[in-house]
């Protein structure tokens, strides 16, 4: 008889990411601090030994869904890119292309900026959290130095800090946008709300000023 070894690893990464879906929603409902290991097992219909399973703490289930979901955005921008030195005007194709794909997670805005309070109070998570964030940094400047090799233009700023610049920009409208909704009727725009070409603007304005041929 054939055992199938592989099984049980797959039944595992099922458990681990429908508990990252359950965590993710449970955070955006009631914050990170008030959600507890049993609200998120209820919503994902899991025991607390399938939790402990996978995860020692809230906290290191936030690293897994941090990872997860910060790998899935430079996924898309990745995939953008791709054939980026074919455009007339690359930088402005390179905009066009990662806005019209990218939808900000209301849900993902809510439990990351939630669970950056979180760390400014606690020593540890906050030294996790700027671990996760140099490495979602890091990530980023490969593919802006990846891309602007490709196109042959020449960055006037060190790839790293146009990473955090960018980084810092699209932390800050997203943000904006997540309350703005949160405080108006579906469809409407709200005075002072952040327009839905301010991003777009914004980056083609920064990227433009960051490069030379």
């Amino acid at each position: 008889m054939t055992v199938d070894l592989e099984r049980p690893k797959r039944r595992r990464a099922v458990t681990v990411e429908l508990l990252l879906d359950a965590a993710l929603e449970t955070f955006a409902e009631v914050g990170f601090a008030a959600a507890s290991v049993e609200d998120i097992c209820r919503r994902g219909g899991f025991t607390r030994g399938a939790f402990y399973s996978s995860f020692r703490t809230k906290d290191e289930l936030f690293a897994t869904l941090y990872a997860r979901e910060t790998g899935r955005e430079l996924a898309r921008v990745e995939q953008q890119l791709a054939g980026i030195e074919t455009e007339r005007d690359p930088v402005a194709a390179a905009v066009e292309r990662c806005l019209a794909t990218f939808r900000a997670d209301r849900a993902w805005v809510l439990v990351h900026t939630e669970y950056a309070l979180h760390a400014a109070r606690r020593p540890e998570a906050a030294a996790a959290l700027r671990e996760h964030t140099a490495a979602l940094h890091d990530r980023l400047t490969d593919l802006i130095e990846s891309a602007t090799a490709r196109v042959g233009l020449r960055l006037t700023v060190p790839a790293g800090q146009l990473a955090r610049i960018l980084l810092a920009l699209h932390d800050g409208v997203v943000v904006a946008q997540a309350t703005d909704t949160a405080g108006s009727d579906a469809g409407s725009s709200p005075a002072g709300a952040p327009s839905p070409g301010l991003e777009h603007t914004a980056l083609l304005l920064l990227l433009r000023a960051a490069v030379s041929d």
